[in-house]
């Protein structure tokens, strides 16, 4: 085959993939949103409610030691340090959608009860914060120095290259715990529908699988805002969110 045909099959190519890895970046929380309002409107076939849902599982599992606060925000459910943050929605709401959030949160509740996994993350990601303060800078100040040290004195640009390879550093961090993240939101979705099986059909399950599963798209989009920053067609992402 012709080099140039090889370019460009390799170049239209890059371009499909790039288009289909910003549509997963700019479009996978509008999809979550858009599942999580359908279901929300979906109630179980069980009579349990979701109060209850949660008392047994608290009961069950933690001994009563999980402690309940409500937020105001919806679909901002989220777990940390033996508290479950709900919202009045997913409490009062007794819907698929309900369930199934507030079964993950439990998920993520089971992983900070058995191991040490969640509490590393939590602490990396203060480390994070703070690492990031530095990322721009470093690059910034090394690119400079290693201008510098190019016509100047060679310190300098050895001191560039030092301050480059730090915010380098950084960046590879914030890339290393987004997936980290995946695998732990993954893991915490497995547990949820271990949790679900007792209350849900098959059909429910199912339903349930297709929402969690939006929802772990949207750390993947997070992870690939950070990798597709350069071409400025991405939404903004966080490093260390």
């Amino acid at each position: 085959m012709d080099t140039t045909w090889i370019i460009i099959i390799a170049v239209i190519a890059f371009v499909i993939l790039l288009c289909f890895l910003l549509a997963i970046a700019n479009y996978s929380y509008d999809k979550f949103m858009q599942t999580y309002n359908d279901l929300n409107t979906k109630p179980i076939n069980s009579k349990i409610s979701t109060l209850d849902f949660i008392n047994y599982v608290n009961q069950e599992k933690f001994s009563d030691s999980l402690e309940i606060v409500q937020i105001s925000q919806l679909a901002g459910d989220a777990y940390s340090n033996k508290k479950l943050f709900l919202s009045t929605s997913s409490i009062r709401n007794s819907s698929l959608a309900s369930f199934t959030v507030i079964a993950h949160e439990l998920g993520h509740a089971l992983q900070d009860k058995e191991g040490k996994t969640l509490k590393r993350l939590l602490f990396m990601r203060r480390l994070g914060r703070i690492l990031g303060f530095l990322l721009a800078p470093s690059f910034i100040i090394g690119i400079v120095l290693l201008v510098l040290g190019l016509f100047l004195e060679e310190m300098l640009l050895t001191i560039g290259l030092i301050l480059i390879g730090v915010g380098v550093g950084i960046f590879i961090l914030a890339l290393v715990l987004k997936l980290l993240t995946i695998s732990i939101e993954k893991d915490a979705s497995r547990r949820a529908i271990v949790l679900l099986e007792e209350f849900f059909t098959d059909n429910e399950l199912r339903q349930a699988k297709k929402l969690l599963k939006d929802a772990r798209m949207t750390y993947w989009a997070d992870f690939l805002k950070i990798i597709l920053g350069w071409t400025a067609m991405s939404k903004k992402g966080q490093l260390f969110n």
